[in-house]
């Protein structure tokens, strides 16, 4: 009787948690998009048009989305999956969506692909967010509709990706549900009006802000570090803010020039930047490109956005000066200037001006060499110095380009070039 009793009023007092934690889960999970995003459509009749018309208009779109890129390994056969995405749980490898009916995405219907593309929920289950879904999510009908359509043309490949390879309890597909409970907030505006071009290709279809925007918590993207740059997950190059100071040397048209040819008077691309140029960017048709420009150029600084770096300091010479007019002052000029259609410019270029010294660092170890496109047939190419220079003169060189073009106060150590030895060159 006194055990039971105990038990009644234990309930009791519990009771108000319960119900407390019951609403909380409640609200969380309608705010994530209530049971809708898990309603994934099987089958449909709905007919999408297959003209020649679409499917252009769905290979270009597909270019501009970059979905080859991420669905295809090195070297391997397009669409087919495979290719490696390190993040900070472990290791995800994209699926095949190829038509072939068992391995990859053949038997989806339109209806099944619009839902997964906006919704980042599949017949296996809820999709890790390095699909961009939550940008996909606002691209209209008739553009989904085309995609699908043109990737069905695509060749058949029964390719089934490796297994990832993630730390629990990022290894359940189950517990991606609590992440989006605490993270995922669909769009309330959502789908952007075609007709607003270049917000359109920016938060849409080219899902800038997967890389150029400030991570939060377990690689969520908050609100408020939208496009205020930051170090791309497990590639280790860091992504500048994409807003009208970082961006107000360049003219609208230049803007829409580097876009399209990896290059332009103010810097080229390099790295991550470097292959979306070359594998969707160049297939930018002129108008977009200078509608991605405008749009850019008119974006407010985020609240997470760095500071603006000082203005050009004068930087004590001593050995990184030496290091400096003997190695680097042959192509980029004494004075940081470059040489135009040649070398860049190293005066507020982002690896000079970025809180982060990694992509400098990156390029002074490995080298590296802008794309060849029609607006640069010739890219210049930048040599590996990592059998050359020592890790302290890396440092003490780089100390000094970044103080002196870049504005920052560079203090890089020996021990951290020394420990971006290991950085992967993907």
């Amino acid at each position: 009787m006194k055990l039971r009793r105990v038990f009644i009023v234990s309930s009791m007092v519990l009771l108000p948690f319960v119900l407390a934690l019951v609403a909380v889960l409640g609200v969380l999970f309608a705010r994530q998009g209530g049971f809708e995003p898990y309603r994934v459509p099987h089958g449909g009749s709905r007919v999408v048009a297959s003209d020649a018309a679409t499917l252009a208009r769905g290979e270009y779109l597909a270019r501009i989305g970059d979905c080859q890129a991420c669905h295809t390994t090195r070297g391997g056969m397009p669409f087919a999956g495979g290719r490696a995405f390190a993040t900070g749980f472990g290791t995800l490898y994209s699926p095949n969506i190829t038509p072939d009916a068992q391995h990859g995405i053949g038997d989806w219907s339109a209806d099944e692909f619009a839902h997964v593309m906006r919704h980042g929920v599949a017949r296996r289950g809820v999709l890790y967010p390095v699909f961009p879904y939550a940008h996909f999510s606002r691209v209209s009908d008739a553009d989904l509709d085309a995609i699908y359509a043109w990737l069905r043309t695509q060749p058949a490949s029964a390719n089934e990706p490796p297994p990832n390879r993630l730390e629990a309890p990022a290894d359940s597909r189950r517990m991606l549900v609590f992440w989006r409970m605490w993270y995922e907030r669909p769009n309330a505006d959502a789908p952007i009006a075609p007709a607003d071009r270049g917000r359109y290709l920016v938060d849409g279809l080219g899902h800038c802000a997967m890389c150029h925007s400030t991570r939060g918590e377990r690689g969520s993207l908050p609100p408020e570090g939208h496009l205020a740059g930051g170090v791309i997950p497990g590639l280790g190059w860091y992504a500048p803010p994409l807003d009208r100071l970082q961006l107000e040397r360049y003219s609208d048209q230049e803007l829409a020039d580097y876009l399209r040819y990896g290059s332009a008077v103010h810097g080229s691309a390099y790295g991550p930047m470097a292959e979306v140029a070359y594998a969707s960017l160049r297939a930018l048709t002129a108008e977009d490109a200078l509608a991605i420009a405008r749009h850019l150029k008119q974006v407010e600084p985020s609240p997470l956005r760095p500071p603006p770096v000082a203005a050009h300091g004068d930087a004590v010479g001593g050995k990184g000066a030496d290091l400096y007019a003997d190695a680097c002052a042959d192509c980029h000029g004494k004075d940081g200037e470059g040489k135009p259609g040649a070398y860049p410019p190293l005066r507020d270029a982002v690896a000079m001006t970025a809180p982060d010294p990694i992509n400098a660092v990156r390029m002074v170890l490995y080298g590296g060499m802008a794309i060849t496109s029609t607006g640069n047939p010739r890219p210049h190419s930048m040599p590996p110095f990592a059998q050359k220079l020592e890790p302290a003169d890396i440092a003490e060189v780089l100390n000094y380009a970044r103080r002196r073009f870049g504005g920052r106060d560079s203090r890089l150590t020996a021990e951290e070039v020394r420990s971006m030895y290991g950085l992967v060159v993907d």
